[in-house]
């Protein structure tokens, strides 16, 4: 795995931008990378990883709210599937990985920020990473 989600998320974690656009392509990987994820693992494990694909498929819609445009304009990046149940580590590695860089743009990009409801749409998408993030790493109680 690590020729495929490596790469490809560093890549993604580097190139997105700061703004909008970087912070919906982040989410969007690491949605649909948990929902493969999910898929791959035992299902005591996989549920976990299943409610942080929700927490990111969430964060999601509230970009889209904030910015409908995001969908047609962001870069929609997937990872893949994951092959072997031992790749599930390093994959929960990569997810946080995601996760946090998204949150890092999210919570720069809400101390420039003016508009109130922007600011409040940002708060809700770190909301939503946070928690994904702690799903996704066990750090959930």
């Amino acid at each position: 795995m690590s020729t495929t989600w490596t790469q490809s998320a560093q890549t993604l974690i580097s190139e997105a931008t700061t703004g909008w656009e970087g912070i919906w392509s982040l989410t969007y990987a690491a949605g649909f990378g948990a929902l493969n994820l999910a898929m791959s693992v035992p299902l005591g494990v996989g549920v976990s990883i299943s409610y942080a694909a929700m927490d990111f498929r969430d964060a999601q819609d509230e970009l889209e709210w904030a910015r409908p445009n995001l969908r047609a304009t962001a870069a929609a990046v997937r990872l893949g599937h994951v092959r072997d149940v031992d790749d599930a580590v390093e994959a929960r590695a990569i997810l946080d990985q995601l996760a946090a860089a998204a949150l890092d743009r999210a919570a720069a990009l809400a101390e420039v920020e003016l508009n109130l409801s922007d600011q409040a749409a940002l708060s809700r998408v770190m909301a939503r990473l946070i928690t994904g993030r702690a799903k996704v790493t066990g750090r959930w109680a």
